[in-house]
């Protein structure tokens, strides 16, 4: 660091000190991920990470033309699971991390993003909770998400689980493509990709991966809201929706 100019120097200390993740000589070392071109370099820029702020017009675009064309029947939601081993109380200990430590931490727990009505988030734990007990293997192999439940809970923990509510159906699908394409398959235990209706019909392949993180951003500021409640096998349901 002493042959570095001391403005630099001096810069390279403080962002060591208020952002605790490894630096070489002033730069931060690249993380590499599966998701998405478009996402992972919101986590690598701090350029492109504060221009997340820019893409959140897509949110308001797509949320307005589902309020002036699809207003009926809006009981959806869309949800994400995590895994509270990546987050490790991520509320609390956000305050000394660095925001975009905090943003990469939270993309990191998630491993699947869903899209349904009443309890539908709960029917993968009463699916887990199933093979809890079970050593059929196969099983689990067929359905990684499973997998990553049962490996939850067999540590002692329990899922968590954040969401969007009260929107239609298909500006549900339209979200939880649009949050896959920018994760990507390779970051999540889902199967299948998305399907877009609508508005987003006619944005290109990079506009949709900018809907959905900007759509991620607004969830990670949803779950850093309240503290985190894991869940694990026997929880009664209704009491979980509710929190």
């Amino acid at each position: 660091i002493q042959t570095i100019p001391l403005q630099l120097r001096n810069n390279f200390k403080s962002k060591v000190k208020a952002r605790p993740i490894s630096y070489s000589l002033g730069t931060l070392h690249k993380h590499h991920t599966n998701f998405s071109t478009e996402l992972e370099n919101t986590i690598n820029s701090e350029s492109n990470f504060k221009n997340i702020s820019n893409l959140i017009k897509f949110v308001r675009q797509h949320s307005k033309w589902y309020l002036d064309n699809d207003c009926i029947n809006r009981h959806y939601f869309n949800y994400i699971l995590l895994d509270p081993r990546v987050t490790n109380n991520l509320k609390e200990r956000a305050s000394q991390l660095h925001l975009m430590d905090v943003w990469y931490t939270f993309l990191r727990a998630i491993f699947y993003v869903g899209k349904g009505k009443a309890t539908r988030p709960y029917v993968h734990l009463k699916n887990a909770q199933k093979l809890v007990d079970e050593t059929n293997n196969i099983t689990l192999v067929k359905d990684p998400k499973l997998a990553l439940i049962v490996s939850i809970w067999k540590a002692n923990r329990g899922v968590l689980i954040r969401a969007f509510q009260g929107i239609s159906s298909q500006d549900a699908q339209t979200r939880e493509a649009s949050i896959i394409d920018a994760l990507g398959m390779n970051h999540l235990t889902n199967r299948r990709l998305g399907f877009y209706y609508g508005r987003a019909r006619s944005l290109s392949d990079k506009e949709r991966k900018y809907l959905g993180i900007a759509l991620l951003y607004k969830l990670m500021m949803k779950f850093l809201a309240k503290e985190e409640k894991e869940l694990f096998p026997l929880k009664n349901t209704k009491a979980a929706m509710a929190a």
